[in-house]
């Protein structure tokens, strides 16, 4: 289970915080819980975002957690130390997806299942789902275009919504996980059709709809405290004598029915819609109080813009209607203690709990209020739709129209038979539709027919084939080579190394290291009929793939992005008439600058000159130079060699258990330092440098001849006492 913003935890869990800590995370911590109680289930991690920052507490910064004997919170770094909302981590993603792969790799098994929870999640899930070649699960929560249509219709323009929250990001990642997952789950039948719907890839998953389930034991009836005997825990009856005293230091006459609202002090909540609502109606002033439990707060002037003016215009509707002794808006509340008391408080009040949001994903807090024996008004749209007519325990009212609002609310306050039927409704329906029993007995179905799905023999080979963290899971060593003069140059002897590797191969994975772009290094590569390829290095360091083209490693790419400024290097370069761009497109790549040196020009010469120049403007940069004519400028981390160490630490396999071969300028990086170096017999004279070096072999063979030559000479060499 992957939930990325990382305040999430196992006890005492932040509700109304900020927007990352709504509902569902309780609902996933408690599915969790609930999930690991099953024997079907050996083990779940919920993995999330480790944080290390004073401003939140310190559980954040565990590496693990326990949940329970079976489930535990994981918790691994990116994107620094500092707390950042998920809207912000989208930079930061790839860098969380190798973390999670070397969590993975450390560990005895590879994962049967992954499921993301909301878009940057489903993000991360999917890369993981398609690298180790298992079935990707998605839960949305909330959606981009339905949030950009809503911010839209509250006067933000696009480029605002993509400036701060990425939206376009968002949105653009939602379409790519819809694409990629075998199944998506929801809550509602609404957020399946309305919401999902609005997607392009909306028909390539398949779905299920499971309701989330609510905590029976937390969320007890109201009526409890009114029977003699009932076992209720004096933590308890401590949490709910501390919210009816922090209730009475607002309301003049706390006797009065209580109408409730319990949300984050979010714009789409329409908290100013409910104040409008009750502000404006005298008679419903005349006949309860109203309490606005709008998320948490210290200091309203530190908090976030839009938080901040929900709540600055909740204080000036309080003042303008002239509500003080009939509206109650605390500050704090205990999310795992208060909120079961606040619905009981109400219900033993015969009050109401009350959403004006113009639409709910979902809706949790309808079914907690219901549980506990408090009847709801809400809006027509959405999951209150659902809950409405499983429970029958509250009124559907037009958002839109303020009129509908009050009559709803009034209805069930003035009527004792209506309240009393829409209370015993709601106690008995949830038991009956919402409970972690039923919700996780329905999920587990699911997964058992995606685990049939993917043990069908029609979907073997595909899998076995996209598979590449599961292979790369059973390697112990590894062997990276150049293509052209390196592999190439010798069809016999490419035949004599593939008979070689083929039935090591589930010791030893082959890759190459090439300077041609991703296109022409599969093409030849097809030509030679070499297919068990697991890595591609393209474009000398600059790209790794796995397989094909569609499998590139994100991390890597944001890796080395950093100090990187194509353009001005280009402009820089292009002065100097010694140089000649190379005109091939495929030559210039996102990460790489390839020129050629005009004939006649010594390398030894040209080379310090454009270092001379790149560095006179304080540039970061890594120039390859190699065939006595070629001039590469990448960013400061790019070479082969980088790429394979990077690999090495990605996919934990030692450095010195990875051979590599090359003949070129451009392959000396890789065949330098802890790696086993292999250099061809055909070499350029820009490798002589490495003789006499320890783990550098010189072959006498050429080409593909040259790195066998190389492989069974150091499989027959004892290095096991030497340091590397």
């Amino acid at each position: 289970m992957l939930n990325l913003h990382g305040l999430i935890r196992g006890q005492n869990i932040e509700f109304g915080r900020d927007a990352d800590t709504g509902g569902q995370t309780r609902y996933l911590i408690e599915m969790v819980r609930s999930l690991s109680a099953y024997p079907s289930i050996d083990r779940i991690d919920l993995i999330t975002r480790k944080i290390d920052d004073k401003r939140v507490h310190s559980v954040y910064n565990q590496s693990r957690e326990p949940l329970s004997e079976k489930a535990s919170i994981v918790r691994l770094s990116c994107g620094g130390k500092r707390y950042i909302r998920k809207e912000k981590l989208w930079p930061h993603l790839d860098e969380f997806t190798d973390n999670l792969i070397e969590y993975i790799r450390s560990q005895n098994r590879i994962p049967d299942f992954v499921h993301g929870h909301y878009a940057d999640a489903g993000y991360v899930a999917s890369h993981i789902a398609s690298l180790f070649g298992i079935p990707l699960i998605f839960t949305a929560h909330s959606l981009g275009r339905n949030k950009l249509s809503f911010l839209k219709s509250v006067g933000w323009t696009e480029a605002r919504a993509v400036k701060e929250l990425a939206i376009d990001t968002r949105i653009e990642a939602e379409e790519m996980i819809l694409s990629r997952a075998e199944l998506v789950v929801t809550s509602t039948n609404y957020e399946k059709e309305e919401l999902i719907g609005q997607y392009e890839h909306r028909h390539i998953p398949d779905y299920a709809t499971i309701p989330p389930g609510v905590d029976l034991e937390k969320f007890f009836p109201y009526y409890y405290y009114q029977i003699p005997g009932s076992e209720i825990s004096e933590e308890t009856k401590q949490a709910h004598l501390r919210t009816l005293n922090e209730l009475r230091r607002f309301h003049f006459e706390p006797e009065k029915p209580l109408i409730i609202t319990l949300c984050r002090p979010d714009a789409r909540k329409n908290i100013d819609v409910l104040i409008d609502v009750y502000g404006k109606d005298k008679e419903l002033q005349a006949m309860a109080n109203l309490a606005i439990f709008a998320g948490i707060r210290e200091d309203i002037s530190t908090m976030e813009e839009g938080e901040q003016q929900v709540l600055t215009d909740i204080l000036l509707a309080m003042d303008k209607y002239d509500l003080y002794g009939k509206m109650a808006i605390p500050k704090y509340h205990n999310p795992e203690k208060d909120v079961p008391e606040l619905y009981r408080i109400a219900a033993l009040s015969q009050g109401v709990f009350v959403s004006a949001s113009y639409l709910e994903t979902f809706g949790l807090t309808f079914i907690e209020a219901s549980s506990s024996g408090l009847p709801f008004v809400a809006t027509r749209k959405g999951g209150p739709v659902d809950i409405e007519k499983n429970c029958r325990s509250g009124i559907l009212a037009d958002i839109g129209d303020q009129e509908s609002i009050a009559r709803a609310i009034k209805e069930i306050l003035t009527d004792s038979e209506v309240w009393n039927r829409y209370s015993e409704n709601g106690i008995n329906n949830t038991r009956k539709v919402y409970t972690w029993q039923h919700h996780c007995e329905q999920y587990i179905r699911e997964l058992e027919k995606l685990m049939e799905k993917h043990q069908a023999s029609s979907f073997k080979v595909e899998k076995e084939y996209l598979s590449i963290g599961k292979r790369i899971h059973s390697l112990k060593e590894i062997l990276i080579v150049d293509i052209d003069d390196t592999l190439l140059g010798d069809d016999e002897g490419i035949r004599a190394l593939m008979n070689y590797l083929e039935p090591r191969r589930d010791t030893i994975g082959f890759g190459v290291a090439t300077g041609r772009d991703i296109e022409s290094a599969k093409k030849v590569l097809l030509e030679k009929g070499i297919e068990n390829v697991e890595f591609i290095i393209a474009s000398v360091g600059s790209e790794i793939y796995y397989y094909d083209v569609h499998t590139v490693d994100r991390g890597w790419a944001s890796h080395i992005r950093k100090k990187w400024k194509p353009r001005e290097i280009q402009s820089i370069l292009d002065k100097l008439n010694f140089l000649t761009l190379q005109d091939n497109p495929k030559a210039q790549r996102d990460f790489k600058i390839s020129y050629t040196l005009n004939p006649g020009v010594p390398g030894d010469e040209a080379v310090p000159l454009i270092h001379n120049a790149l560095m006179n403007r304080k540039l970061s940069y890594n120039l390859i130079f190699s065939h006595g004519d070629m001039i590469d400028v990448l960013p400061y981390r790019v070479s082969k060699g980088q790429a394979v160490r990077y690999l090495a630490h990605k996919w934990k396999i030692p450095v010195q258990n990875i051979y590599t071969a090359g003949n070129s300028g451009n392959d000396m990086d890789m065949l330098t330092g802890s790696m086993k170096g292999i250099v061809v017999g055909n070499a350029e004279r820009e490798l002589d440098s490495l003789k006499g070096r320890r783990l550098v072999y010189f072959a006498k063979e050429k080409f593909a001849s040259g790195i066998l030559e190389g492989i069974k000479y150091w499989k027959n060499t004892d290095l096991e006492d030497e340091s590397f």
